[in-house]
């Protein structure tokens, strides 16, 4: 099966978002977004496990967030990856709880066996808003993420209180996430 770790803003917070973030989607087509209940900020792509590898991943996870406290992360405004005439992902930058959200991230990578994706270059945490689909992928006129006249900074505060392992099932329709766990962090 196919997981990952992530944390996870309060439903309220992300259908907010998702409505704040209806200029980005009107300004680009060949876009697949997101839906506000799948909103997450992935700590760790685990990738193919079998159930014995996500009893050891739940172990790890437990030792891991021992002493760990909870923390507020702030999301501040739309931005990509990938060149801003093609971006790759569109996504909402963390602001403020990225120091903490890569301590968390470090303690548990420091824990599992070597996951690839701890092994991979610098973490950037960020909530994805959507993915290109390659094809037929069209931004405003002008160039630009957005059309000027739209601003998308908007301060959004949560609490980080909890870690989730998540299942993660590719669908025609989009991906399914599926809650396999979750450790509160104290």
């Amino acid at each position: 099966m196919r997981t990952f770790l992530a944390v996870t803003p309060p439903i309220e917070l992300a259908r907010e978002l998702f409505k704040s973030r209806v200029p980005l989607r009107n300004a680009w087509s060949g876009v697949r977004w997101v839906k506000p209940e799948n909103f997450h900020i992935t700590l760790i792509f685990l990738g193919e496990q079998d159930e014995a590898l996500v009893k050891k991943i739940r172990k790890a996870v437990f030792m891991a967030l021992v002493g760990i406290k909870d923390f507020e992360i702030t999301l501040n405004g739309a931005g990509s990856f990938g060149p801003v005439s093609r971006p790759k992902v569109f996504i909402e930058r963390v602001e403020k709880g990225r120091e903490e959200l890569e301590i968390l991230r470090s303690a548990i990578c420091y824990r599992l066996e070597s996951p690839a994706d701890c092994e991979q270059g610098r973490y950037r945490p960020h909530l994805t808003l959507g993915r290109s689909r390659r094809r037929g992928l069209k931004g405003p006129a002008g160039g630009g993420l957005l059309p000027p006249e739209v601003k998308t900074e908007n301060l959004r505060t949560f609490p980080a209180g909890e870690v989730i392992l998540y299942q993660s099932i590719l669908q025609p329709e989009g991906v399914q996430y599926i809650g396999l766990e979750s450790w509160r962090l104290h």
